[in-house]
């Protein structure tokens, strides 16, 4: 079922053009009662695009049939097109009309198309511009019995629409394509038929229907009966009534009240669906879905039929790497929402576009909540009028297909969004008005620097709430690139902890917040994925970072460094999930996507690729752990600890899952890396109620039983369900601590003076050499924690232009975990926590011109742009005796225990293989 809206245009008998606005349903129902109502359209019409003749297959692009320019250049920020077009095609075919449609109006139906015109006989019909909602012409007397010819312009050019840089259009995504989408036809239309459907569902069981009833025939006053049925999910009747509609002129509008006894209502968990019929004496017959349920705000917080909702959400930005255009079926949406539901996430934001029926089809029978959002990325300039009337109309039209839909649950104007306050909220007004089912947003993440809610906003969606903030107290996520914030972020910038979130952010805002775009983590490309490409859209910028590498002579480190850029990139998502999940009445978040997004430089940021395939760097039982319905969280205030220190922690549940848990034990386990249980605690099950963070309570525990340097796992069960997550510390005796200094210490010269470096080496003997910074800044990069956000170019350039320091650039370590540096030092192949003082303490060493086969101790990944070869510790090849470079200043962070422990492990590595 659609229920769309689309701007009509009719021809009257003198060939005069009649012109109005209507809401249409009928054109995609299935069960009409007259033979030869329908006029399938899909299959071969003839083109002209350009100097470009041919034939093409409809539903379709051009670039699916091979139409257009071929691309040749390679482009390294997005994919690209195999054949690309801009401006106007014409497509033509001849069909056959049946004689009983004479004297009968007929309906053209184009489910998605870019800015058409409709031409029947050589007669023009109208021009229909939506970008987000069907295009319906209606047609009388244009038509004859017999052949006919029917020519459509599809026009793609930007500039004959205000969108800005909506994702609805961009190349970046799924592409400018030129063509006709979906569903396609021509429908003879009844006397008397039934424009549109609007149904208001409470969760009491009242349905008030709105019926828009279209009289086509002004020679025919008959009444006609109308019936609708109400059916279940066993498609039982629960509720009927029938009403009589006088015969009028035009289109009527009818109300009519039905009541379902104790409704099952719709929800994430349970997304029951109801069916309505709606029959016109006996002429018409049409059905569609819906549910019950109502999705509003209390408290700050979203509430779902008297539940709160914690939106664990992700951007969809357009990213369909086989066609170039969202899918137009609704199994391809139920596989799409199913992969999502699989990584735990429950809510979609689509980025200034709103996607096809199917979606919200596909959204209504997983249960998945949708917020669209209307086709803009730009300016509400004060007196444009042609953009406020186009996204006014737009918005209406986006509303009456697709409001009836209980997925559709939020809608915003845009993204990011500039220009006048007022206009934008007389918009949402306007909205609210038209259709008030659903809740209301100003934009995602407006006025960029200073994100400000308005009064009419029914919730709020930003990267941060208000200016940037010395104290990062006003961010609502915990990564930016460094254009946006100094550092990059609070992750990056401040001493990582479990303690933090976002409750200073959100103090006073009395509606629900949720992060904008949250984590944006690169993860080093996947080159296996190229052979994925087999549609419209080739990964030639893949084909080119390729190729750099392999010039810099890291080609075979190519696997290695997507693990390991992977599994630091996955870390970060965790710390910045559970940030949100600590912050009571938090609202959620949207990722800037759980997949990658390989537009707008090629931004790599997904644990999925742009097929939503994972990349294992992670599995889906570990990210469940933190993104989930129920969430066990520690709360502890650092993850390097002495051994007679206590690790002490909070212990914590954020359940926002079906319904309060009870009875269930809460179990806390310290072990070893191999699985030796050091401290265990059982608590008895209490109430662990439903929409909040209940806390299960505090421990002490004792180190002192460790005598190794140890990397230790901690984790929270709740016994009987699936959920569960751990944290790694790291505990250091305190014995075998070591003054950080310069000198000989057990036979090894540490120094920082480079003359004095130089002259050990020369001289044979055994040297740690930690340079200082201000001695080798030309040769070395800056010291970043995370994995560099979106990508390294795109934000260098933008923190230039605003005189401020670009990111380092870096995606992470690369080291073995068995190499005998390490036997002090536990580690990861990847960077973990206990190296987030090293690593901001350092400037990694640009070794390009070292040996091809030689790799640093510990190497750290650089950005797919720059290609160095970058060490963190490193040998000097060919000496005389053991030499080893550290390019971190430990000097500058010598208190914390494991600076100390790789400081004592890095001598003992040169002494004894010396």
């Amino acid at each position: 079922m659609c229920n769309s809206h689309a701007h009509m245009q009719i021809l009257n008998m003198n060939g005069q053009m009649k012109q109005f606005t209507l809401s249409v349903l009928y054109l995609i129902s299935v069960m009409v009662a007259r033979p030869q109502s329908h006029i399938n359209l899909s299959g071969v019409w003839n083109v002209r695009a350009g100097n470009a003749m041919g034939e093409v297959k409809l539903p379709g692009s051009l670039s699916e049939n091979k139409i257009g320019d071929v691309v040749k250049d390679s482009a390294t920020n997005m994919l690209s097109e195999q054949y690309g077009f801009v401006g106007k095609a014409k497509y033509e075919r001849e069909i056959n009309v049946p004689a009983t449609w004479m004297n009968k109006v007929a309906a053209l139906y184009i489910e998605r198309s870019k800015v058409t015109e409709v031409f029947i006989n050589g007669t023009a019909v109208g021009s229909q511009n939506s970008v987000s909602a069907p295009h319906v012409y209606l047609l009388k007397n244009v038509l004859k019995p017999g052949k006919n010819k029917i020519a459509i312009t599809v026009d793609n050019t930007k500039s004959l629409l205000p969108l800005g840089g909506s994702h609805a259009y961009s190349e970046h995504t799924q592409t400018n394509w030129n063509g006709i989408l979906g569903k396609f036809y021509l429908r003879c239309l009844n006397d008397v038929d039934i424009n549109n459907v609007r149904i208001d569902a409470q969760t009491n069981g009242s349905c008030q229907l709105k019926l828009f009833v279209l009289h086509l025939n002004s020679e025919k006053k008959s009444a006609k009966k109308i019936a609708i049925t109400i059916r279940d999910a066993s498609k039982k009747n629960v509720a009927r009534k029938s009403v009589s509609i006088v015969a009028g002129t035009g289109l009527t509008e009818h109300s009519i009240l039905l009541r379902v006894q104790n409704p099952k209502l719709w929800d994430e968990y349970d997304p029951y669906l109801y069916s309505v019929s709606i029959s016109i004496a006996g002429e018409y017959n049409e059905a569609f879905k819906f549910g019950f349920r109502k999705f509003e705000t209390k408290a700050g917080q979203f509430i779902n039929n008297g539940r709160v909702v914690f939106l664990r959400g992700t951007h969809e930005g357009g990213v369909f790497p086989l066609t170039g255009y969202p899918p137009m079926n609704k199994e391809d949406w139920i596989n799409y929402y199913r992969s999502l539901k699989e990584y735990g996430i429950n809510h979609v934001r689509f980025h200034s576009w709103t996607p096809p029926q199917a979606s919200f089809e596909a959204a209504d029978e997983t249960g998945v909540f949708l917020q669209p959002e209307l086709p803009l990325w730009g300016h509400y300039k004060t007196g444009d009028t042609v953009l406020f009337n186009y996204m006014k109309s737009e918005g209406e039209r986006i509303m009456n297909a697709y409001g009836n839909h209980p997925s559709f649950v939020m809608f915003a104007l845009g993204n990011e969004l500039e220009g006048d306050t007022s206009l934008m909220a007389k918009m949402v007004t306007g909205l609210k008005t038209h259709d008030s089912r659903h809740l209301y947003a100003l934009g995602s993440n407006n006025f960029y620097w200073n994100p400000q809610t308005h009064p009419v906003e029914d919730f709020f969606v930003a990267m941060r709430h208000g200016k940037e903030a010395e104290d990062y107290s006003t961010d609502l996520r915990g990564s930016f690139s460094f254009a946006d914030s100094k550092g990059g972020g609070i992750i990056n910038s401040l001493t990582p902890n479990t303690t933090r979130n976002f409750s200073k952010a959100i103090r006073g805002l009395n509606k629900p917040a949720i992060g904008h775009e949250t984590g944006q983590y690169q993860v080093y490309p996947d080159y296996k994925e190229m052979s994925g490409y087999i549609g419209v859209l080739r990964p030639l910028n893949f084909a080119v970072f390729k190729n750099r590498l392999q010039k810099a002579g890291m080609l075979s480190k190519a696997d290695d460094f997507l693990k390991a850029s992977g599994a630091l990139s996955a870390l970060c998502y965790k710390e910045e999930i559970e940030m949100a999940l600590r912050t009571p009445g938090f609202g959620g978040f949207q990722l800037l996507d759980i997949k990658d997004y390989p537009g707008q430089g090629t931004a790599l940021v997904g644990i999925l690729n742009a097929f939503r395939k994972s990349k294992s760097v992670i599995s889906k039982q570990a990210w469940n752990g933190f993104c989930n319905d129920v969430v066990p969280l520690a709360s502890f205030e650092k993850y390097c600890l002495v051994n007679n220190e206590l690790f002490e922690t909070s212990v914590n549940i954020a359940n926002y899952g079906k319904a309060d848990v009870k009875g269930k034990q809460v179990t806390c386990v310290l072990k070893d890396c191999n699985g030796t249980v050091l401290f265990q605690k059982v608590y008895a099950g209490s109430v662990i109620k439903q929409g909040s963070i209940t806390h299960i309570g505090d421990l002490k525990i004792p180190l002192d039983k460790i005598t190794q340097p140890s990397q230790l796992i901690f984790s929270i069960e709740l016994a009987g369900t699936i959920y569960k997550n751990y944290w790694n510390i790291w505990v250091y005796p305190a014995e075998d601590t070591i003054t950080i200094r310069e000198g000989m210490i057990d036979g090894v010269m540490v120094t920082r003076n480079k003359e004095r470096f130089e002259s050990a080496k020369e001289q044979g003997t055994p040297v740690l050499y930690i340079p200082l910074h201000s001695e080798i800044m030309d040769k070395s990069v800056g010291g970043l924690f995370i994995t560099d956000f979106w990508n390294y170019t795109v934000f260098k350039g933008a923190a230039e232009k605003m005189k401020r320091e670009p990111s380092p650039g870096t995606l992470g370590i690369i080291t073995d975990p068995a190499h005998p540096l390490f036997k002090g030092f536990p580690t990861d192949f990847h960077t973990n926590w206990q190296w987030w003082n090293i690593i901001k303490h350092s400037r990694p060493m640009i070794l390009n011109d070292m040996p091809g086969s030689y790799f640093p101790v510990v190497q750290v990944i650089d950005n797919i742009d720059r290609n160095h070869k970058l060490g963190l510790i490193y040998e000097c090849p060919g000496t005389k005796a053991k030499v080893l470079v550290c390019a971190a200043d430990l000097f500058s962070c010598a208190d914390q225990p494991e600076v100390k422990a790789l400081f004592k492990t890095m001598i003992e590595y040169v002494r004894v293989n010396n």
